[in-house]
């Protein structure tokens, strides 16, 4: 399966509904639950009767050399048609282990299917292009903001869970863009429900998402949303301390000032209750709050603001300075 471009976890679903999977693969990306899809997903298709110890192996770096895959993958199969070998590589390996590998990346081994599995790569790299040449990469990136919803409703299918109306933004309203906590919580939500032949309600949502997650998300939004830089401060603390991940606090914040945009565009065109609630994407015992903070931002503000988070998402992915500063000085400028 020779390709000269990435692929995302689509294109290569859509690849594997007609055809066998390739011997070669690099996945690779920042968001770990669609890694984790893609790795599960090539399994599933190279191996269709299931997997046994002689049809499969995962190894780690660095318990496991570079040396050591390369053997495994140039062993002939026993006891099974084809084998899967996975390898975690984590942030890379050396130069040197790299080259080890060049032999079955420039001669894909035909019965073997070798998925490599990296944090990050380098496409300069010798290793990146045997691997595009002679297999196929696939880089997962962060959905954007307004590709949530769908991913939202592709992991209620993974998980035959049904959704009520209005359950969609509010899980995103709760849980962020983070794919790995989405399909976490579905999974509370499929256990609650059980065998009940009903969809997921907005109460249902409500009783079972992390009440300290619920808190500490509106807190803050709902802090930036009325400018008020003190208490702001203080929740966005309270969220890194517990563990939330710096990009995900920005993903909040940004969804929470593209929804006061859209609101005040709304209100604007005449749009008011289930309308406006529909235009805003928010469930709409929520659109009062937004309505009240939208007031005080007027157009020009919401369009510096936006610029303002496109910067501090930037440096929060390139800059040496700590991430929480960038976020902190993001917070004082904008509830000034």
């Amino acid at each position: 399966m020779a390709t000269s471009t990435t692929w995302d976890l689509r294109k290569l679903q859509k690849y594997l509904e007609k055809k066998q999977p390739g011997p070669l693969y690099l996945v690779f990306g920042d968001e770990q639950f669609l890694v984790d899809e893609t790795v599960k997903l090539l399994k599933t298709k190279a191996l269709p009767n299931g997997i046994d110890d002689f049809s499969f192996d995962q190894f780690y770096y660095p318990e496991t050399s570079a040396g050591h895959v390369k053997d495994t993958v140039e062993t002939l199969t026993m006891m099974s048609p084809c084998r899967v070998v996975v390898y975690k590589i984590g942030k890379g390996l050396k130069e040197s282990e790299w080259e080890e590998l060049s032999p079955v990346f420039e001669n894909p081994v035909p019965t073997t299917t070798l998925i490599v599995v990296a944090d990050k790569v380098d496409k300069r790299k010798k290793y990146y292009r045997q691997i595009n040449e002679n297999g196929a990469v696939v880089e997962l990136k962060r959905p954007f903001e307004n590709q949530v919803a769908s991913w939202i409703e592709y992991i209620a299918y993974r998980h035959d869970v049904k959704l009520a109306s209005g359950v969609v933004a509010l899980i995103h309203q709760f849980v962020g863009s983070n794919l790995g906590e989405i399909n976490n919580e579905m999974l509370k939500l499929k256990q609650f429900i059980g065998n009940e032949q009903r969809a997921v309600s907005e109460d249902d949502v409500m009783r079972l998402v992390s009440r300290s997650r619920i808190d500490s998300v509106f807190d803050l939004a709902n802090a930036i949303g009325r400018r008020d830089r003190a208490h702001a401060l203080v929740c966005l603390a309270n969220l890194l301390e517990h563990g939330q991940n710096e990009v995900g606090v920005l993903s909040l914040i940004t969804r929470h000032v593209r929804i006061l945009h859209s609101v005040r565009e709304g209100i604007a065109a005449g749009l008011s209750g289930a309308r406006l609630s529909t235009q805003a994407g928010v469930p709409q015992f929520f659109l009062q709050e937004y309505v009240t903070q939208s007031r005080g931002w007027p157009p020009e503000r919401l369009t510096k603001t936006l610029q303002a988070l496109h910067e501090t998402d930037k440096a929060l992915k390139s800059s040496p300075v700590s991430s929480h500063i960038w976020l902190e000085n993001f917070v004082i400028r904008t509830c000034s």
